[in-house]
């Protein structure tokens, strides 16, 4: 062990020693390997009934969902144990599309993701098990620079894990471990766009939508108002409100109560663009289509994915190779994807020409466009190398050396039809 490690492992038990007497526990490595620490129970963490972040999370939680992720040797695919554990199924209750479903409405709500890496009795990487972020808080030690986490069961002891052994994707922060709750950061609209919603109900259940407004010429006693209104509501009745005869200069008005405040239409676009800055949307994912400028569906997908989820795969990727991949198998090439083109899926016309254009430019293979669409290859291995368009050279080479090149080039079967005439001539 050298000089650093020494001190690393001393700070590390200068931390457990302090965690100790001040009544908190610490797992050991053999606990976490068992799966000991994981009882609690998970909190319960709601989208503040808001539709708007309902939609807004589940957007965004179900496009990452939709990216099949794969471990890398460079541009091969690996199929071992941790990609069977990442790529299919995280724990025994999820499989790979759930589980990054749920982080990712975890962070989405809370700001914070966590999955504790659970290790097996041999040592091996057994599973990742979803923490509840209300129950986790991250910890810098001062001296030493290493990251822990306390976790808070709800009927347990507090305990320190050390940052090894947890995934943490936090939503933006300005310390790189403690993400900002976005929801926090809406509670405000979200509460006046409320109020503004909970006055326009009021009106609509006290069915208000229409009045008469009757004008004096002076001010009445309640004795002249009481008579004025009568001989109204009884000249009213008796022509079925179609002739009404006004006398004393007193006019009627109609008055027209709409039970919908017509800034309430302002207030929810108001709301649904604040939504959208937040979690970095385009605003018509949320339904507002009043800025949209593009012609394609493809387009605004395109948009989704570069601005909204590019940030959000790359923050996944590189935290699952920091933590689930050590130094030298990184160094090796290995790294995890996510297939983004899984979800921008173009329209057969598009999809055609994209496929054209990479067969006959010798980056795809025609058994490699077979494979995205789900058909074998072509048999005897004829569509596993690439091709390259000829039909674009130098006119130089075209008129005076291709067919120099041509022509020095045997035909098929034309060298050995030449040795059987000489042998036949012998």
């Amino acid at each position: 062990m050298g000089i650093s490690d020494a001190w690393k492992s001393w700070r590390r038990e200068r931390i457990i020693k302090a965690a100790i007497a001040q009544g908190l526990t610490v797992p050991s490595k053999r606990d976490i390997r068992r799966g000991r620490i994981l009882h609690w129970m998970r909190g319960d963490y709601t989208l503040h009934n808001s539709e708007l972040l309902f939609s807004a999370v589940s957007r965004i939680s179900n496009a990452l969902s939709s990216m099949p992720v794969q471990l890398y040797k460079g541009a091969s695919p690996v199929t071992d144990d941790l990609n069977d554990l990442v790529a299919f199924q995280p724990n025994p209750n999820m499989s790979a599309s759930t589980f990054f479903k749920s982080m990712e409405a975890c962070r989405c709500t809370s700001g914070n993701a966590y999955a504790m890496k659970v290790f097996g009795p041999r040592g091996n990487l057994e599973r990742l098990e979803i923490l509840d972020p209300s129950r986790v808080t991250p910890i810098l030690e001062r001296d030493s620079g290493e990251l822990w986490y306390r976790i808070t069961p709800e009927q347990e002891s507090s305990y320190y894990v050390h940052g090894y052994y947890m995934i943490h994707i936090p939503f933006i922060s300005t310390n790189g471990y403690s993400g900002v709750n976005p929801v926090s950061v809406l509670q405000e609209t979200m509460d006046y766009a409320a109020n503004i919603q909970s006055f326009s109900v009021k009106q609509l259940e006290q069915g208000v939508n229409a009045a008469i407004v009757l004008e004096a010429p002076a001010n009445l006693g309640k004795n002249q108002k009481d008579e004025m209104v009568e001989e109204f509501m009884s000249t009213y009745r008796e022509t079925s409100g179609n002739i009404l005869l006004m006398e004393s200069g007193v006019t009627a008005k109609t008055l027209n109560l709409s039970p919908v405040d017509s800034k309430l239409f302002e207030v929810e676009k108001i709301t649904r663009s604040k939504v959208a800055m937040v979690y970095n949307l385009p605003p018509h994912l949320l339904g507002d289509y009043s800025d949209t400028s593009f012609t394609s569906q493809e387009q605004q997908m395109l948009e989704f994915l570069m601005l909204t989820m590019l940030p959000i795969v790359t923050a996944y990727e590189q935290e699952l190779d920091r933590k689930l991949l050590t130094g030298r198998q990184r160094r090796r090439g290995l790294h995890f994807k996510f297939d983004m083109e899984a979800i921008l899926r173009a329209d057969a016309a598009t999809q055609a020409e994209v496929d054209y254009k990479a067969v006959r430019s010798g980056w795809k293979t025609p058994d490699e466009i077979r494979y995205n669409r789900h058909l074998p290859p072509f048999p005897g291995g004829i569509g596993s190398k690439a091709l390259v368009s000829q039909d674009l050279a130098t006119l130089e080479y075209t008129v005076l050396q291709k067919p120099a090149v041509l022509a020095r080039q045997p035909l098929p079967g034309a060298e050995t039809g030449g040795k059987e005439e000489e042998n036949g001539t012998d």
